[in-house]
């Protein structure tokens, strides 16, 4: 047993890093110098670490917490050397290639003790370690609650050579968060978009959602959505996550298809901890709008067999479904001779049953401690059971005056339809890897199936339609609640609802449709790692080579009954529930029957039952993608200081199979295209840190968004060919890719015992971004008519800078030391040119303004956290012809709270609370007087209690 010591660092007060930044860096030199004089105050104890003889020259270990938990991201250093290393995901490190003799090791993992212990190095031995560090010794610390985790997930972001964020599973238990794409939106940088509520996709510092790409353990996914490369994260529950990393600054050896950066989840294996792992947990809850019930469970199990303990097995499992309702009305605006006004409003009630379900398994195994194999599986299913009653409005014939405020339509038509939809999403990812130690070289390699899926086995559409066509006067005074009148010919009010006369409401049609898509891929990868020395810095030199083969499709089919002979009359159709959404504000009358399909699927599926052609044409397509990739990049470090540079060249070849269809005759026409392209790929980063602790970090990173699969899809559609001043909507297979060059600055403090501030700026150039724009076709059969088709524009920029402040408060005397907060704020802009010199734009996705607040304590047994998250408007839809109808996200910011209290060592108790704030969410064309669509989902609590053996 080898006697260790211990060394602390002392922190000076920062310098200004940037421009924006003064304010928290000001603050920040201000407790770091505070923390720095209770560390000098602090009581030392001394540690042990066990050492043994290896048959090797090298110095190599691994690092545990005293409850056996692997502690990734700690530094290792050999002092009076350029050699450090940090630990990986099993808390393991290992440095070859030291001459022989006596060195001093330094240990040094943030809210731990470090240890500094010797180590002897011969020609034919070595020495290996393991560390058990032990909390810093200040009495009023205690790692508790989720400080553990928020320790590992710090050093690893400590210990990484380019920029990037990383939270533990452990922090963001602190939330109720019901998938990844909420647990994202508490990590800087990260903003989200929601469907009903729940968060479903994920804006990286402003930029469009395709921007980013994410990956499970490294192996990028497809998306379940035909129309996107945008990857659904609220298919995924967050209960998989063991941790999330999200790099904002690349390295070659990463896949170059992350223009805002790279989303990454980490699962839990069971070589990353010392003991079985075995825990549980069962939660119920209500949800408000509805009094829909929820629930959620969880278990994971892993141990680790051999007489080595040398094989690791782990398999987690969850379950969750909510039930809930939400209120809704849209409203679409046109303008006419320079006057907005309303086109169709529909009220919508949802009734939703919404489950997840989610599997993990990971083998490992270590035959020795020069090989490393593993095979994983991640599996995820989210469904939608959803009921939509809705009310549709369409005006027309407006009378004079009639304008975006107040008006009358003269002519207004009004539709009752029931919607049943179930909607699945599927993401499956299989990866085989291994890892060998050789003499001189590591070699490195996986072989990776992922699979998403969308369907909807079911979409089925019944409607009636109210007769008198009366005038309507409306009244959008309050935007957010327009008031309606029905009027008779002298300007009567009628009625201000729209609980009609069952008689006054006869059948419409009866629609059917069904749809599916899929994204699959394969990939392979190898790395070849050599170190050695580069002058007096110490050079990791890495190269290797990825294949990625990738298939996607998508399909819909339409079938309609428009002749409904024999149709029930409405009054059969009705139950006893009435549409009163936004807590009765509104009287939309009754609700119609949810088994309509059943009950009358055999009356109308005959002769009149016919396919929609064009609706089930022209989404279709087929595509394939191969990339084959291969890239070089050198490490140099020195005492304080890592330079990475190098470079990834991609080649991408792709075909795609769609439909030339004439609306006209109905008649479709298969066509293919291909296209390829050759990209390179520079990048370089800097980390260096200070005496006083301060990281310092510069980066340098090129990277591309690809289009997505149906802008490319050679589909054309022409509407109006006789008259020779026609309509197309075509796709564009020769869209280029946007490029970018990313800039980014960063600082870093890390505060004893645990706590972060950091402050950075970023700036991307881009090249060739995508819009979707209106144009006049040229030459050929269809000169002059007006086109549609995605396009690329010159140029764009995406600018901004962030900063962020977490840190526990364990200085503080007594009750107070149990506190901590969290506090961070992005902001961004964007520019982007617009097709054919027609004007600019922000970017999809840009939010000037996004923060998180979050009060948390800690005690032995009690936990807490009070969270607020807020995200500014920013433009969702682009109508190109007419920039005043562009459709806008408003800004919302939701407040959730969440506490817990250990009854014992094995059972906590739990409580969530999500969306106290009861926030709305809203979107409008072109101005916020022209509400586009309004939506309330209510708040929703959950009680349970977690197990852990």
């Amino acid at each position: 047993m080898t006697t260790v010591r211990h060394t602390h660092s002392q922190h000076q007060p920062m310098r200004t890093f940037a421009k924006r930044a003064l304010v928290s860096l000001a603050v920040a030199a201000a407790l770091t110098g505070y923390t720095a004089t209770v560390q000098a105050q602090t009581q030392v104890n001394t540690v042990a670490a066990s050492v043994q003889t290896i048959n090797a020259p090298s110095i190599r270990g691994q690092v545990v917490s005293p409850e056996g938990q692997a502690l990734q991201g700690a530094l290792i250093r050999v002092l009076g050397t350029n050699r450090e290393v940090a630990t990986d995901r099993q808390g393991r490190f290992r440095i070859d290639g030291l001459p022989a003799g006596n060195y001093e090791l330094s240990v040094d993992f943030i809210g731990y003790e470090n240890q500094t212990v010797a180590a002897v190095v011969t020609a034919n031995a070595g020495q290996e370690f393991l560390f058990e560090l032990e909390q810093l010794a200040v009495e009023r610390i205690q790692v508790v609650g989720s400080r553990g985790g928020q320790a590992r997930a710090l050093n690893a972001q400590r210990a990484s050579d380019n920029i990037k964020s990383v939270v533990s599973s452990d922090f963001l238990g602190r939330f109720p968060d019901a998938n990844v794409a909420e647990s994202m939106q508490r990590i800087p940088g990260a903003s989200i978009q929601r469907d009903q509520g729940e968060g479903k996709y994920v804006n990286v510092r402003g930029a469009p959602l395709e921007y980013a790409n994410v990956s499970i353990d490294g192996i990028v996914l497809p998306s379940p959505d035909g129309s996107t490369r945008a990857v659904d994260l609220d298919t995924i529950p967050a209960d998989v996550i063991a941790a999330l990393e999200l790099t904002k600054a690349i390295t070659p050896d990463m896949d170059a298809d992350a223009i805002a950066g790279n989303i990454n989840i980490v699962t839990q294996g069971a070589l990353d901890s010392r003991g079985r792992i075995m825990r549980g947990s069962v939660a119920m809850g209500r949800n408000e709008k509805g009094n829909g019930d929820s629930h959620r469970v969880a278990a994971t199990f892993g141990d680790r067999f051999g007489e080595r303990e040398n094989i690791g097995l782990l398999v987690s499992f969850n379950d969750s479904e909510t039930n809930r309702v939400t209120d809704n009305i849209e409203h679409t605006w046109f303008e006419d001779d320079g006057v907005f006004l309303p086109e169709v409003t529909e009220f919508k009630d949802y009734e939703v049953k919404r489950s997840r379900t989610g599997a993990t398994a990971r083998l490992d195994f270590r035959p020795t401690d020069d090989a490393h194999f593993f095979l994983s599986h991640t599996y995820s299913r989210f469904e939608d059971y959803e009921y939509r009653d809705s009310l549709v409005i369409e005006y027309d014939r407006f009378e004079a005056g009639s304008n975006s405020v107040t008006g009358v339509s003269g002519r207004t038509t009004f539709e009752k339809e029931m919607r049943h939809r179930t909607f699945v999403n599927r993401i499956n990812a299989t990866q085989f890897g291994g890892r060998h130690f050789l003499d001189n070289m590591t070699i490195d390699y996986s072989a990776a199936y992922s699979r998403a899926s969308q369907k909807y086995p079911d979409r089925d559409y019944l409607l009636y339609r109210e007769s008198s066509r009366p005038r309507v006067a409306y009244d959008y005074s309050n935007p957010d609640f327009p008031t309606y009148q029905v009027l008779d010919s002298n300007n009567n009010v009628v009625r201000s609802d729209f609980n009609f006369p069952l008689e006054d409401l006869s059948w419409r049609r009866y629609e059917r449709r069904f749809g599916e898509s899929e994204d699959k891929e394969q990939s392979y990868a190898i790395n070849f790692t050599m170190p050695g020395e580069w002058g007096n810095a110490f050079s990791t030199f890495r190269f290797g080579a990825k294949m990625r083969l990738r298939e996607k499709f998508s399909d819909e089919d339409r079938m309609r009954n428009s002749v409904g002979a024999g149709a029930p009359a409405f009054a059969d159709i009705i139950i006893d529930r009435h549409s009163r959404p936004f807590d009765g504000f509104y009287h939309n009358g009754p609700k119609m029957i949810r088994d309509y399909v059943a009950r009358y699927g055999s009356l109308f599926e005959n002769e009149d039952y016919l396919p929609r052609v064009a609706a089930s044409v022209t989404g279709d397509y087929t595509a394939s993608e191969d990339t084959y990739a291969a890239y070089a990049m050198n490490t140099l470090a020195w005492d304080n200081t890592t330079v990475v540079f190098g470079a990834r060249v991609e080649h991408t070849k792709i075909t795609g199979d769609a439909f030339e269809f004439d609306a006209d005759t109905e008649e479709a026409m298969p066509v293919s295209a291909k296209n390829d392209y050759t990209k390179f790929f520079p990048s370089a980063h800097l980390r260096h840190e200070l005496d006083n602790g301060i990281v310092l970090r510069a980066a340098y990173s090129t990277a591309l968004s690809r289009p997505n699969f149906t802008d490319m899809a050679p589909y054309f559609v022409i509407e109006d060919r006789e008259t020779g001043v026609g309509t197309i909507d075509i796709g564009n297979t020769d869209l280029k890719p946007t490029f970018a060059h990313s800039f980014d600055l960063m600082a870093e403090y890390y505060i004893e015992p645990l706590g972060l501030i950091s402050a950075g700026a970023f700036y991307k150039d881009l090249k060739d971004p995508i819009f979707k724009a209106r144009s006049t076709f040229v030459g050929g059969e269809f000169d002059g008519f007006r086109m549609t088709r995605p396009e690329n524009a010159n140029s764009g920029e995406l600018y901004g800078f962030e900063v962020n402040w977490q840190q526990t408060l364990a200085n503080l005397p007594g009750f107070w030391s149990g506190f901590g907060f969290l506090a961070n704020y992005t902001h961004t802009q964007s520019s982007a040119d617009l097709p054919f010199g027609i004007g600019k734009t922000d970017l999809a996705g840009t939010s000037k303004h996004t923060y998180n607040l979050g009060l948390n304590y800690d005690s032995e047994r009690f936990s807490a956290q009070l969270a607020y998250n807020y995200r500014s408007e920013f433009i969702d839809a682009y109508d190109t012809a007419n920039p005043g109808l562009n459709v806008y996200w408003d800004g919302r910011g939701t407040m959730d709270f969440t506490a817990s209290y250990k009854i014992n060592d094995m059972f906590t108790v739990f409580t969530e609370a999500s969306n106290l704030s009861n926030s709305r969410a809203i979107r409008y064309q072109g101005d916020r007087t022209r509400v586009y669509e309004h939506e309330q989902f209510g708040r929703a609590w959950q009680v349970g209690i977690r197990a852990n053996f």
